[in-house]
């Protein structure tokens, strides 16, 4: 059985956090959360994957853009297993509420405070202390000078 990824923020980061997913031939993306119709959510679709917003505020600009999309974050927290997070910096919390609500499990990339999740992890520093955690965060290339 495949792990369920959602991706929320498909943009810099985004993008390559979900080659390295579909590249594992235990996960699938379940889709990809984009908050406008830009080039990368038109990247998303020609990769084959269900682009969702975050939520229905976000429908209209891409209705004109002609870019379809799935449903919202919403939608895609009950199709997922696990959300690896590539949103802006200081939205972690907020996002949080919403994935423990769903009972979905999140790995926040580099951009929030360690407190968020009380656990940063460093694969060379901290591998073991990840396993059975619901939340971790990966720590910034920006941080440990990578």
């Amino acid at each position: 059985m495949k792990v369920k990824v959602a991706i929320n923020g498909y943009g810099t980061i985004g993008k390559r956090v979900a080659d390295a997913v579909a590249a594992q031939d235990d996960m699938e993306i379940v889709g990809v959360v984009k908050t406008r119709p830009s080039f990368e959510a038109r990247i998303a679709k020609e990769k084959g994957y269900d682009l969702y917003v975050p939520s229905n505020e976000n429908n209209e600009e891409f209705k004109k853009s002609k870019i379809d999309i799935s449903g919202t974050l919403v939608d895609l927290l009950e199709k997922a297993d696990i959300v690896i997070d590539a949103t802006p910096g200081d939205t972690g919390e907020e996002y949080k509420k919403l994935y423990e609500k769903h009972g979905v499990k999140a790995i926040w990339q580099g951009g929030e405070e360690h407190e968020l999740t009380g656990f940063s992890f460093n694969s060379e520093a901290n591998y073991s202390d990840a396993i059975g955690r619901d939340f971790a965060r990966v720590v910034s290339c920006n941080t440990t000078g990578s």
